[in-house]
């Protein structure tokens, strides 16, 4: 029997299929293309219908994070039923999200005995995903709340996400780069790389061409692992994109061929909402963590 249950904010893109087949509650964040109304990720707005708002109709959205209510409506009934809760949020550097999970931990403290522990992934989509899925695995080992949370706190520094994205234009238009860059960018065609580890979104090279650029998140990838005296086999891996899932086979063939086993790479998944609000599409990258056994 499980000690404690896993919530997550929508910001590590697990479907919601997957997530009900792992046990993994996630709390969606709200996206809307008209600052007017918002619809929960998933649950009212379809990947496929996001994607199509900002391919076809080229509108640009915007996310809102889950509210104190929307956690503390998840976090009841777990607690109800004894069990501690083990929360995971995307990175405060992009949103407020952690915020809202510890405010509905203050309030929902007071009533229950249960322990709330609140983590800041300081990661997003596929590496918070992957740090998730180290904690489901602590879980179903029967591990108590307290010592998954150690570890996966441990766990967070060793996470990176390695991407291209198709243009700088979301970035800058989310004040997450300055303006000169995203139009440097425009002006030359280039496809930034970008780097996040540790809350910090990082410049990580350019590319003239997405080929050019897969290669070069290869690289940037094996000269992690080389610089930080990494063994590769110690980590699982997996590759997320937005819209071009054309690249994706090669892209992998090449992370294989150039640094990351293959049983530790997890099957490829889609960008959410959340997430390409920020990068906008034509977006793909590498994500990793560490796996708790190997810390």
């Amino acid at each position: 029997m499980s000690h404690f249950e896993i919530f997550t904010d929508g910001a590590a893109d697990i479907p919601l299929d997957i997530a009900k087949s792992k046990n993994i509650n996630v709390i969606p964040f709200y996206v809307s293309f008209d600052s007017d109304t918002y619809l929960k990720e998933l649950e009212e707005l379809s990947l496929d219908m996001f994607y199509k708002k900002m391919l076809v109709d080229g509108l640009f959205p915007k996310s809102s994070l889950p509210s104190v209510h929307d956690y503390i409506d998840a976090f009841t009934p777990a607690l109800e039923n004894g069990k501690d809760v083990l929360c995971f949020t995307i990175t405060h550097t992009l949103s407020g999200s952690v915020q809202s999970a510890r405010a509905a931990a203050d309030i929902l403290n007071e009533k229950y005995s249960s322990h709330i522990y609140v983590i800041d992934s300081f990661l997003a989509t596929g590496a918070q995903r992957l740090l998730i899925y180290e904690a489901e695995r602590m879980r179903d080992a029967g591990f108590e709340s307290s010592r998954a949370y150690e570890l996966c706190k441990k766990c967070i520094s060793t996470g990176r996400i390695i991407f291209m994205v198709g243009s700088l234009a979301h970035l800058e238009k989310g004040g997450r780069v300055g303006k000169l860059a995203a139009l440097s960018g425009g002006i030359l065609k280039i496809k930034p790389l970008i780097i996040l580890a540790n809350a910090e979104i990082n410049v990580g090279g350019i590319a003239r061409s997405r080929k050019n650029g897969l290669k070069k998140l290869a690289d940037l990838t094996k000269d992690y692992f080389i610089k930080n005296k990494q063994f590769p086999p110690d980590y699982n891996f997996i590759v997320g994109t937005t819209n071009c899932w054309e690249e994706v086979p090669d892209f992998e063939e090449v992370l294989c061929d150039t640094i990351v086993p293959c049983d530790k790479l997890s099957k490829a998944y889609q960008i959410g909402a959340t997430i390409s609000t920020h990068t906008g599409p034509f977006t793909t990258g590498i994500c990793f963590v560490k796996r708790f056994e190997n810390l």
